[in-house]
């Protein structure tokens, strides 16, 4: 049944067939239609990783997040991702589902009075998109908890005698402690 038809069964029989009424609510019905299936498809979208671009615009603009078009679908979809579980209440596995929206067994979470560790145990050096992961690890954390980001660089075990000067030369700085 559609909003229009919905609609005129609220109201007296008499009118219901005036043909100016028709039209009324003909026009508002479509507008309500669409936005019906709006929210019934948010509604039955849990998985968040299958959101199209409309979707992912309209969880941005429900969650408060900026749209960036410059970023990929995948990046904004982990943006959301995080920004729905910061909603529930601050616990260990929370923050731990918040970084693992925004990158899958890349970072173990641990708490030890007073500071909540990030260790990154991906890719090394400061990972390219780790803003957004900031931001939302921001807005789920109590403001009296340090967050601590641990990143991953490149150890002296895993460049001495393993690499050659060539793949040494070709290492950006930023994958070494303290280079930028």
């Amino acid at each position: 049944m559609t909003v229009k038809e919905y609609a005129l069964r609220q109201i007296h029989w008499l009118l219901q067939k005036d043909p100016w009424i028709q039209e009324i609510f003909l026009a508002a019905g479509g507008q309500l239609d669409q936005l019906a299936e709006r929210i019934v498809a948010i509604y039955n979208n849990d998985n968040f990783d299958e959101l199209n671009l409309a979707q992912v615009q309209t969880y941005e603009k429900a969650l408060g997040l900026p749209s960036d078009e410059s970023k990929s679908l995948a990046d904004r979809r982990a943006a959301i991702q995080a920004a729905w579980n910061v909603a529930q209440k601050p616990t260990l596995e929370g923050m731990q589902a918040v970084c693992d929206a925004w990158q899958e067994g890349g970072i173990i979470v641990s708490y030890a009075p007073g500071t909540l560790t990030l260790k990154f145990i991906g890719d090394v050096g400061v990972p390219a998109n780790v803003d957004d992961l900031k931001r939302a690890i921001e807005q789920a954390v109590p403001a009296h908890i340090v967050v601590d980001y641990a990143y991953r660089y490149l150890l002296i075990k895993e460049v001495h005698e393993i690499m050659t000067l060539a793949e040494l030369a070709e290492t950006p700085l930023s994958s070494f402690a303290g280079g930028r």
